[in-house]
């Protein structure tokens, strides 16, 4: 089974990349380097913190991996702008893929995800039925929807985030969390979940079927700061419930 990963170039889709390489044959890795820009500050937003914490993936003793890509798919690794660029198609053709996975990339384009054999599937950090588009995490904790908190794994196809569901859950939120946790842990079980999704491909050796979304979820666009740090209040509040209820 040929696999090529979609993803960037940071602390937790490296983790992501080197667990998958674990298990299965990555033939390749694209790393798309676009960034939205918004007209309006995004951050920054706890964002040195987030990346101090995540260090414990590349430490061993925390069931992490290197803090690098491995050598062996390094090599198999190029760098473009956007993953829908004249001149991808044709690349990712020649590699003959049986399967995309795409874990922070845009929106890819029907011409790129069309091309493996048995589809491209995609690692949404949130619960897309509800969901869709990004900090979905912070969207629903602004929403003080605290259940909906999670992954989806999905295939992709012309809509964003509205593909058959292969796997979701969601995601529990402990007392003595913090908000810049939950990248790492929303990382730790994407990357559970698709391992054991390609475990399953692998075996039957064909697309497995996925089961329709219960419903399109609102598209959310990035969260302007303030309403981050708004956020940060109900989590900080929710964090205290929490606590009492012990």
């Amino acid at each position: 089974m040929k696999v090529i990963i979609l993803s960037t170039d940071t602390k937790h889709h490296i983790y992501f990349i080197n667990k998958l390489a674990d298990y299965f044959n990555i033939e390749g890795v694209i790393y798309e380097r676009k960034r939205l820009v918004k007209s309006y500050p995004t951050g920054p937003f706890f964002s040195q913190e987030e990346d101090s914490f995540e260090e414990r993936f590349f430490d061993h003793r925390h069931g992490g991996t290197r803090s690098y890509i491995v050598p062996e798919i390094f090599e198999r690794l190029i760098d473009v702008f956007d993953i829908n660029q004249k001149g991808i198609a044709e690349y990712l053709k020649a590699l003959d893929p049986d399967l995309f996975i795409s874990f922070g990339v845009g929106m890819i384009k029907p011409h790129i995800f069309n091309i493996p054999r048995w589809g491209t599937i995609n690692v949404h950090r949130g619960i897309s039925h509800e969901y869709r588009g990004l900090d979905s995490d912070l969207w629903a904790i602004w929403q003080k929807r605290f259940d909906l908190i999670g992954i989806t794994v999905h295939y992709v196809n012309e809509a964003l985030d509205t593909g058959d569901i292969l796997a979701q859950e969601t995601i529990l939120i402990e007392p003595d969390d913090e908000i810049f946790h939950l990248r790492y842990k929303t990382t730790l079980s994407a990357t559970r979940m698709i391992i054991q999704v390609l475990e399953r491909i692998k075996k039957e050796r064909r697309p497995i079927k996925g089961a329709p979304q219960k419903k399109i979820g609102a598209y959310y666009t990035a969260m302007h700061v303030n309403k981050k740090y708004e956020a940060l209040a109900n989590f900080t509040e929710y964090k205290r419930i929490l606590r009492n209820a012990r």
